[in-house]
């Protein structure tokens, strides 16, 4: 091995360097004892360097590190130099932390020989990483433990190097997912937007962000990031934290939201201070006020609402304050002048120290103007509940109107015969209300004229030069108004009753709520209009008679007790006159309904044109009529029932008819004959039954002893009803006899009736009583089938005359069922059609119906023979007797009684027998008593003849007798 080099340096130098040192020089023997150390080192192990000298190193080393201190030495011997870290025992037993750089030292040989070690003191550096290292420990423990959601982002990859415990809870991803995850994959930017993103954080020209973060779920929530740069172990990292803003950001959109919706809403909001003062008013309330902003914030409340004023504010503030929350109504005073109703919610408020009440009010123009209207009809039908009169109503509901719109005038008016006449025009002059009155309809007579004329609304907006004004233009303008819209009002059939037109002071055209008012207004005036219309009918249905529109009987009634007490007062007269028209029940069973009520209507107008204006004519039912004369003696009631009688002898022509009436007439006298309503109509009635059973067709004052004939009427009904079921009835046959031959032509069944009391009541008693009870039907039928039995005995018995003549009633025909009824009852006793003759009346020949026609021609096809009775009596035509198959005409013994000496009897005696001739019938003279007569009508060609001059009426025995003592 060569000789080394001398040192460029001097040994001592070296030596000084070790000595003088800042960092420890230790070297120990290969038993690991202290061979070398200087002075520092002897400092920091806490001796001195005589004292260290000799020492093993592990007086100086911790327990914890011998084991390390050991390896560490037999890496020494293998030649392995080192630094590491040791920690130092002193002699004092304070620890301290040293590194170490150590090498081998070998001998010549390349024998180990020991260590050395440069030693430098780190206590100041581990304390400081001890200090770090809890530094961080904490921060770790903070940043895991915080409930803010806390991500760390490498900037230059955008990695999440790490995420704590609310960020996992937050996204949903766990610790493990987050090492893998891109903030690329959370945030919804583009990759671009990202990066430009990132490195503003970075330079830190911008550390707040507000992103769209994408949940594992896939949720995408709003989020605001604070995002810092730091440093972790030399790492550059962005330290983020992030705020769910979602909740916030929809919290700020509601408020947004709600200043929005306070602003625009379409109601009005205000807040007013205690003061009154109007801190804040959304756009709608500005505009109902009709004021910019400026003019409505810091102005007082009051200022808007006429009537109130800074007291009535306090009253009102204490108020709501009081019971938090109210609701009224008020009025406002917009800009333009006009009054604006109200209804205002009010709530007291506190806000940031500050009491407010904060008021919404909304316009209700419209709901007040509904309910007024409603309110208006509501009275209009309680008015025409209660009963009011028309004019009543009508004058309220145009107030009502004009309450409801003062800006018009109203009017009603009615229509009669195409004329106006006034209804109602509260607020119009008097000289207009005059005008209109009475003024006719027409396609120029204004709006309401020409509405009426043409039924259909007219608007007029410049009555100054509107045509349709032109005859009534003035008269308009002298009032002040220009313009009109007039409407007609209909009934429920159509009818245009009347009209409702509303006045403008103002040309133009009417607004929507006008148009409202006059359509729910015209239907209820129609109402009223009709409803009035209804109760006049109701009051006519209830005290006049509906065919002839004569008072009923309950107001004659009335006017009758008025009328006594007026007489009883003043000592005058009256009269009460029953009138009854003579055989109308026959014209009213053969002619028809029809025409006998236009025989009443006829006979009701010409009752009235016979009395005084103050006089009364009732009808009291059917043919009956009953008088009120007042101021009326005997005299004037006898001169007064004559011209009733010669008033209803007139002829009455229509359709071709001719009718000669007849009346009687029965007169009861107040006082002589009552003193109450009852007693004097019952005594007329009385006294027209005896002008009846005088003959007709005359008057008769009352009597005493006429109440007992009333009586007898009612006892003969009863009874009468009592011997159809006691088989009282029975029947007498008088022949009709050949004038020419003298030979039996037939017989006639009339009827008697055997009373047990009575004895023979004769017919003219009963049978009239029997027409007016309805009982000449049971009567008919039983003659009729007693007629037909005794003819079928006295056929048996080779007695039998050629046939039978039975009396029908025309009553009887209405039934519709005589054809069967004779059919049946032939066939019931044997007896051949041939046999059998029915007797009609002339009134049944006049019934115009297919169904009388049709039962006549069924019993003349059946072989039963027809005769017109008391022909000449009645109201026939000779064209009458071709329609009916009729094979007799029987001449009234009326026209027979008298031929001896009355020209007029004996011209028309001749007369009937040639329309006999002429047709071809058989003519049957009744009531030939004398050979003269007989004679007379032999002269004239009648054909048969019956009467006293032959047989009475005969019963059967005595019939039978007759007939075997004929030559």
């Amino acid at each position: 091995m060569s000789e080394a080099a001398p040192l460029p340096y001097p040994p001592e130098l070296f030596r000084r360097l070790v000595e003088e040192s800042g960092n420890g020089v230790w070297v120990i023997d290969t038993d690991n004892r202290t061979l070398y150390l200087n002075p520092r080192m002897a400092e920091m192990l806490g001796g001195s360097q005589a004292a260290l000298l000799g020492r093993p190193m592990w007086d100086f080393m911790d327990e914890s590190q011998r084991p390390a201190a050991a390896n560490n030495v037999e890496r020494r011997r293998s030649g392995v130099r080192e630094t590491h870290e040791f920690l130092f025992r002193r002699l004092d037993g304070e620890r301290f932390w040293a590194e170490l750089v150590t090498a081998p030292l070998f001998d010549e040989a390349g024998h180990y020989s020991g260590a050395t070690a440069f030693v430098t003191d780190i206590s100041w550096r581990k304390a400081a990483e001890q200090a770090l290292s809890e530094s961080e420990r904490t921060y770790r423990e903070v940043f895991e433990r915080s409930h803010a959601v806390k991500l760390m982002i490498a900037p230059d990859s955008g990695g999440i190097v790490a995420a704590n415990a609310a960020a996992r809870s937050y996204y949903g991803y766990s610790a493990e997912e987050f090492t893998q995850l891109n903030i690329r994959q959370i945030n919804t930017l583009n990759e671009a937007e990202i990066a430009r993103e990132i490195e503003r954080a970075k330079s830190e020209s911008c550390n707040h962000f507000v992103f769209r973060h994408r949940l594992k779920s896939g949720e995408v929530r709003d989020v605001e990031v604070h995002s810092n740069p730091i440093s972790v172990g030399g790492r550059p990292l962005l330290y983020s934290i992030i705020h769910d803003i979602g909740r916030q950001t929809e919290a700020e959109r509601r408020q947004r939201l709600t200043r929005h919706t306070f602003e625009h809403a379409h109601i009005a909001a205000i807040w007013i201070t205690g003061s009154g003062q109007i801190r804040d008013a959304n756009v709608f309330a500005c505009r109902m006020l009709q004021r910019p902003p400026d003019q409505v914030l810091g102005h007082p409340i009051w200022e808007f609402s006429a009537p109130m004023q800074e007291a009535d504010w306090r009253l009102r503030w204490e108020q709501i304050k009081r019971s938090g929350a109210e609701s009224f109504r008020v009025h406002i005073q917009a800009s333009d002048g006009q009054t604006v109703p109200l209804e205002v919610h009010a709530t007291h408020l506190s806000f940031d120290g500050e009491e407010f009440i904060v008021a919404y009010a909304r316009n209700i123009r419209e709901q007040v103007r509904a309910e007024g209207l409603l309110g208006l009809q509501h009275d209009l039908l309680e008015g025409l509940a209660a009963g009011f009169p028309l004019e009543h109503v009508l004058e309220l509901t145009a107030q009502g109107v004009e309450r409801l719109a003062p800006e018009v005038h109203c009017t009603i008016l009615l229509m009669e015969d195409d004329h106006f006449r006034h209804g109602a025009a509260p607020s119009l002059p008097e000289h207009f209300i005059q005008a209109l009155d009475g003024i006719p309809i027409g396609p120029r007579a204004g709006s309401c004229g020409t509405a009426a004329y043409f039924d259909r609304s007219v608007e007029v907006h410049d009555i100054a030069n509107d045509p349709l004004w032109t005859d009534y233009r003035q008269l308009a303008l002298s009032c002040g108004l220009a313009a009109c819209w007039a409407t007609p009002v209909h009934g429920s059939d159509g009818r245009v009753l009347g009209t409702f037109a509303l006045y403008y002071r103002i040309a133009g055209p009417p607004d929507d709520f006008h148009r409202r008012v006059v359509d729910a207004c015209t239907h209820l005036i129609g109402i009223a209009i009709e409803h009035r219309e209804a109760e006049a009918r109701v009051h006519t249905l209830a005290f006049y008679d509906p065919l002839t529109g004569l008072p009923n009987r309950s107001l004659f009634a009335d006017r009758v007790e008025l009328a006594l007490a007026r007489s009883l007062r003043s000592g005058s007269p009256l009269a009460l006159m029953f009138v009854d028209l003579d055989r109308f029940k026959t014209i009213n069973d053969s002619l028809g309904h029809a025409v006998g009520d236009r025989l009443l209507m006829t006979m009701a107008r010409r009752l009235e044109g016979v009395v005084r204006e103050s006089d009364t004519v009732c009808r009291q039912g059917g043919d009956e009529f009953v008088l009120l004369l007042n101021d009326c003696d005997v005299a004037g009631a006898a001169a007064v029932a004559e011209k009733l009688i010669l008033a209803a002898a007139e002829k009455i022509e229509f359709d071709g008819l001719t009718l000669n009436g007849s009346a009687s007439v029965g007169i009861a006298l107040f006082p002589d004959d009552g003193a109450d309503y009852d007693s004097l109509f019952k005594h007329a009635d009385a006294a027209m039954y005896r002008a009846k059973e005088l003959g007709r067709n005359a008057f008769c004052f009352y009597q005493r002893n006429m109440d007992e004939d009333a009586a007898e009427r009612l006892e003969v009904e009863a009874a009468l009803r009592l011997a159809l079921d006691r088989n009282e009835l029975l029947l007498h046959y008088q022949p009709q006899v050949h004038i020419a031959s003298n030979q039996l032509f037939g017989v006639e069944a009339l009827v008697r009736w055997q009373h047990p009391q009575w004895g023979m009541v004769p017919p003219a008693r009963f049978i009239p009583i029997a027409e007016e009870s309805g009982l000449i039907d049971a009567v008919g039928s039983w003659v009729l089938d007693e007629a037909c039995r005794q003819m079928a005995m006295w056929q048996e018995a080779g007695q039998a005359p050629p046939h039978v003549s039975v009396n029908l009633s025309a009553r009887q025909f209405r039934h519709g069922s005589v054809p069967t009824m004779v059919a049946d009852t032939l066939l019931r006793h044997g007896l051949p059609p041939s046999r059998l003759t029915l007797e009609i009346t002339e009134s049944l020949m006049m019934m115009r119906n297919d169904q009388t026609l049709e039962a006549l021609h069924a019993l003349d096809e059946m072989g039963v023979k027809l005769a017109v009775d008391d022909f000449g009596t009645g109201y026939s035509s000779l064209g009458y007797l071709k329609r009916f198959p009729v094979s007799e005409l029987k001449l009234d013994q009326s026209f027979v009684r008298n031929l001896a000496n009355d020209e007029e009897d004996r011209a028309l005696a001749s007369a009937v027998v040639r329309i006999g001739q002429s047709l071809k019938l058989t003519v049957v003279a009744e009531g030939v008593e004398t050979a003269e007569q007989l004679a007379f009508l032999h002269e004239q060609g009648c054909d048969v003849a019956q009467g006293y001059h032959f047989a009475r009426p005969l019963a059967p025995d005595a019939y039978v007798e007759w007939l075997r003592g004929r030559p």
